[in-house]
């Protein structure tokens, strides 16, 4: 089966929706990955956990799995069931694989040319390199026999699946409704001929923009200045040796920089765009538009898209069938059980636990959060949230005998692209676009920033003799050294980047002088780590140009003798909000996802109403063992049926995120302080929980050790400079700008 780059993008999204287990394996193991946890390591003996049509998983079999993340993540509760239940839905799919494929033969010269292949992927092929290759199976728990006989049960599945879809056609009417149903995918995109310069001030950015646009060669400006390119004269899509730019897409360019480009649909230069403490400017030569290609001319091309994915939905349901007619027996003796209760119900059709705990655990961000620490989170919010998606992918499947398209492929795949059909009409007009602007500036703004060099000082004098040497034009360095000071460079930062008395000083007061030569300004003195800092300068810091510095108050220079003082000497950028014809693009974009949601919901609540909705979760939890429920935190009540409004919500998701943040950073916690905090997790688990109901957002995360709000919108969006929206959208959490630490759950906007 031959899968296009975007057939197997659509494919790896299913496997993260639980798509199921034969579809994954591969003919290379590897550690870590599920179908290697779960490799065919068959025979042991022992007690049978279950029966699959007669015959035995072990009890051995099971636990060697459950040694192994993620299985062993979570060892009590509610995720440490779903786990057991997990590793139990995984082993049936691979055994109900097996039982089909036991027919197909596979002679040993096969098994000896993927072994082959195998080798010299890893350039261990030949026999001078026997030991090489040993070396690498072993490190992965195999000899060269059980790799083989591995190999040859992976051999054997593919065969089998292959078998599944080797007969299968599309019609021309299921070809011409995947052209129409996916029209976008046939589009030529967008492209500039252009030209860039990137330097890393935006003075000498917007510099070099005045003189280009004053008629200086961009070609040469770029030659002189960029960081980038400079050797092509900043020709984007020239290979080394020319300076003629190519037509490039979108991606040639950081998102921002290709927003502020293409916005410009046609010849010009574009403002200052900054990315990654970088500053760009382009200067578009040609814009070439987007283009829709004709049917009549890429009819073969959609055909074969068509067909791949015809046979990926004969290969799941064939997969799915085996799964569903599955004969599941618990032996008597058995340490397991395999309850598989229905959790949700859509019209005739039923979702059962096992089909919310694949979707769940096998996703890897769940994955990533897997610790008893979090699995509060996991209950409260994840596991919900994916039932809900799991409920609207099914309303959708049984919604498109109501459109008139025919829709082909798996499921998930059918689901998205049913979605997608009837957004299809959503449009951004230009009222929409200014009014969307005019409200969300914010989300536009390029935040202030400042090139700061710091000097520390040990006495009031040393830092004022210091700040009148430089006030009278002295040199920054001898001034330092000359006062006693310590000079570090902090370079390029952010509002949130330094310490709070730093960062209130920079971006929140304008206690600064300007020095002689117009562009560094210089800071008041700042107390470092002092509690009371308006009374340490009250006590006689803050010395007037001209004063005797000798003469600061005895008590407060002992305060001082733990704290330390610092000036600062920075070029200040303020915030700046480019014009909506740079940020058009993003705009726009932004009203489209905005509109298409609307128009999905709407259609998704005309389903509901045509086929009756169970979300039967709750009661499944009832009858297990569960988690404790949450408790009434500050008088607003989180009881079943009864849900507060948004601003409550909000109010509470602060208060206990102050409480979760006191509780998180103290390692003396007693018994009940310990309890205390588990609850606290669960308690606002659940009300971020409705807060993603109630804005309509995306999800939430729970931040982990490292974690910053760049990488967590790179996770989430591709994208880390949408920092900003997951930054805006949980400001009812801000304290001070000490939003991260581990534990703290965050709302997850949707764009």
């Amino acid at each position: 089966m031959r899968f296009t780059r975007r057939t197997n993008s659509i494919i790896m999204w299913l496997i993260a929706v639980g798509l199921l287990l034969g579809m994954i394996i591969t003919f290379t193991p590897a550690l870590g990955n599920l179908a290697g946890i779960l490799t065919g390591r068959r025979g042991e003996t022992g007690n049978a956990a279950l029966l699959i049509n007669g015959n035995p998983i072990s009890e051995l079999e099971v636990a060697r799995a459950q040694s192994r993340p993620p299985f062993n993540m979570v060892t009590e509760g509610e995720v440490a069931r779903d786990l057991e239940l997990f590793v139990l839905e995984s082993l049936i799919q691979q055994e109900v694989l097996d039982q089909a494929a036991a027919r197909v033969r596979v002679g040993s010269g096969r098994v000896r040319q993927e072994v082959n292949r195998f080798r010299e992927a890893r350039g261990v092929s030949g026999r001078q390199n026997d030991q090489a290759y040993l070396q690498i199976i072993n490190s992965l728990g195999f000899t060269d026999q059980t790799f083989r006989a591995y190999m040859r049960e992976q051999i054997r599945r593919q065969s089998y699946q292959d078998s599944l879809t080797e007969d299968v056609d599309v019609t021309e009417e299921e070809i011409a409704s995947y052209y129409e149903v996916n029209s976008d995918s046939y589009r030529i995109e967008a492209q500039i001929r252009a030209r860039m310069i990137v330097v890393g001030s935006p003075e000498l950015a917007q510099e070099l923009r005045e003189r280009a646009s004053a008629g200086e060669g961009f070609q040469d400006l770029a030659s002189e200045y960029s960081l980038e390119r400079a050797d092509r004269g900043g020709a984007l899509g020239a290979p080394q040796g020319s300076t003629d730019p190519l037509p490039v897409g979108r991606a040639a360019l950081p998102v921002a920089v290709a927003n502020a480009a293409f916005a410009l649909e046609g010849a010009g230069i574009t403002g200052v765009v900054e990315s990654t403490e970088r500053y760009y400017l382009i200067a578009v030569e040609e814009f070439i538009p987007s283009e829709q290609r004709p049917f009549e001319e890429i009819r073969e091309e959609v055909r074969e898209d068509a067909l791949e994915l015809k046979r990926a939905e004969v290969l799941e349901d064939g997969l799915r069938q085996l799964r569903l007619d599955a004969e599941i027996t618990i032996p008597e003796n058995s340490f397991y059980s395999f309850d598989n209760p229905v959790v949700a119900r859509v019209g005739a059709a039923e979702i059962r636990e096992a089909e919310l705990v694949y979707a769940t655990y096998d996703n890897q961000q769940i994955q990533r959060a897997l610790s008893p620490d979090l699995a509060p989170l996991i209950v409260q919010l994840f596991k919900p949230n994916v039932l809900e998606l799991l409920i609207e992918q099914e309303l959708a499947i049984q919604g498109a005998d109501l459109l008139e398209p025919t829709f082909i492929g798996p499921r998930a795949l059918v689901a998205q692209s049913i979605l997608n059909y009837v957004s299809r009409d959503a449009v951004a007009t230009e009222e929409d676009i200014e009014l969307y602007y005019e409200g969300n500036r914010d989300r536009f703004a390029i935040p202030a920033s400042a090139d700061v060099i710091q000097v520390t000082f040990v006495s009031p004098g040393s830092a004022q003799a210091f700040r009148l040497a430089l006030l009278e034009g002295g040199e920054l360095e001898a001034a330092a050294e000359e006062s006693g000071g310590e000079v570090e460079v902090l370079g390029v930062v952010r509002e949130g980047d330094l310490r709070p008395e730093l960062d209130d000083a920079l971006f929140s007061t304008d206690a600064f002088e300007a020095l002689p030569d117009g562009e560094q300004v210089l800071s008041d003195i700042l107390v470092l780590g002092s509690p009371d800092l308006e009374a340490l300068l009250g006590g006689g810091l803050d010395v007037e140009v001209g004063a005797d510095p000798s003469t600061e108050p005895a008590e407060a220079a002992e305060d001082l003798e733990s704290t330390g003082l610092a000036v600062l000497v920075a070029v200040r950028t303020p915030e700046t909000l480019p014009p909506l014809s740079d940020v058009r693009r993003q705009v726009e974009d932004a009203v489209l996802t905005r509109e298409s949601g609307e128009l999905r919901s709407s259609w998704l609540d005309g389903l509901r109403e045509r086929f009756e909705v169970e979300n039967l979760l709750a009661e499944v939890r009832a009858s297990a063992v569960t988690t404790p429920a949450p408790s009434d935190v500050e008088g607003v009540e989180l009881s079943p049926g009864e849900r507060a409004t948004l601003e409550e919500s909000r109010t509470l998701a602060a208060e206990l995120t102050e409480e979760l943040r006191a509780l998180s950073i103290r390692d003396d916690l007693s018994t009940e302080e310990g309890a205390r905090l588990d609850q606290v997790r669960a308690d606002l688990a659940e009300v971020q929980g409705e807060i993603v109901r109630l804005t309509g957002a995306r999800s939430a995360y729970a931040v982990r050790e490292g974690d910053t709000l760049s990488s967590i919108a790179r996770d989430f969006y591709g994208d880390s400079s949408l920092w900003e929206e997951i930054l805006a959208a949980n400001d009812y959490l801000i304290d001070e700008g000490d939003l991260l630490f581990p534990g703290f759950i965050l709302l997850i906007p949707e764009l």
